[in-house]
């Protein structure tokens, strides 16, 4: 792939952005309207969208090595689900050190069945639909992938915190500034469980807007023509780790991966074993 050759891929970003468009426009929705009863299962929800969101950041990974391991459909489905199944037991162990005892109470409750299955079994039909029929350059689609999870694990990150703090400051002082008197504050809600819910719901649909776009930049001419990802340079590395060192360091594995992602694209082909020892290489970093 030449730089006159690598084009914005309009197709595949409108495919990307899509859901996230459909999940931005609900949860927008069910912000504004007002709350029904008493209930907190939106609170209970939005903790489970972290969680799965933070799954989502490894089952695009397990979408990667699928595709850089990819021979034939069957052989790339069996991969995806057994790397699937290896997930699930790592995060059934983790669960049991977490809530020691409490795990069989957790998981006899249906309540907790009825938050978890839907999106487990949205994310599994998607990654096997994806892997099943997939027709293209495998490893091309699979250094899109290495970019887009690194992006939204930043991205997740940056989320969880410390932009909540942030938010919830900016909204303590411009109350503070409303109950002083200061004009042109009528417009922000009274401190409630409507206003928290509200907030809470709109900050994900925020995210979600965020995410997207992460996601669709795989797609772009910008990242066909560099390798580069959107959060791996060294201001962004900054402000998602919070330390001179750690972004510096971050910032120079970006350099190298993008170096590599940028020969996949334009052709250069790695072998499976290779790119697990350059994996390997780079955790390590």
């Amino acid at each position: 792939m030449t730089a006159i050759t690598a084009r914005t891929d309009w197709g595949a970003l409108a495919t990307t952005l899509l859901v996230p468009a459909l999940v931005v426009a609900g949860l927008t929705r069910l912000a504004l309207q007002p709350q029904w009863d008493d209930s907190a299962e939106w609170l209970d929800g939005l903790v489970v969208l972290i969680l799965f969101e933070g799954v989502r950041v490894l089952v695009l990974r397990i979408l990667r090595d699928t595709l850089h391991e990819y021979r034939r459909p069957w052989q790339a489905v069996k991969f995806f689900l057994f790397s699937m199944l290896i997930l699930a037991g790592i995060c059934l162990v983790l669960a049991v050190f977490t809530f020691k005892w409490q795990i069989f109470s957790i998981l006899a409750d249906p309540h907790t069945w009825k938050l978890v299955l839907p999106p487990l079994a949205l994310i599994v039909a998607d990654g096997v639909v994806n892997v099943a029929f997939f027709r293209g350059d495998a490893q091309r689609a699979a250094a899109q992938l290495d970019a887009a999870a690194d992006d939204a694990e930043d991205w997740l990150g940056l989320a969880v915190f410390p932009t909540p703090l942030l938010v919830a400051l900016a909204y303590g002082l411009l109350f503070f500034l409303q109950v002083r008197g200061v004009s042109g504050l009528s417009w922000l809600p009274p401190l409630s469980l409507d206003t928290l819910r509200e907030i809470g719901l709109l900050y994900a649909a925020f995210y979600f807007c965020g995410k997207a776009i992460v996601l669709a930049h795989m797609h772009t001419a910008h990242f066909l023509r560099t390798g580069k990802r959107l959060l791996g340079s060294r201001i962004a590395q900054l402000i998602i780790t919070r330390s001179f060192d750690l972004s510096r360091r971050n910032a120079l594995d970006e350099q190298r991966a993008a170096t590599r992602r940028l020969a996949i694209l334009q052709g250069a082909r790695v072998e499976p074993d290779e790119y697990a020892v350059q994996r390997q290489q780079r955790s390590g970093a």
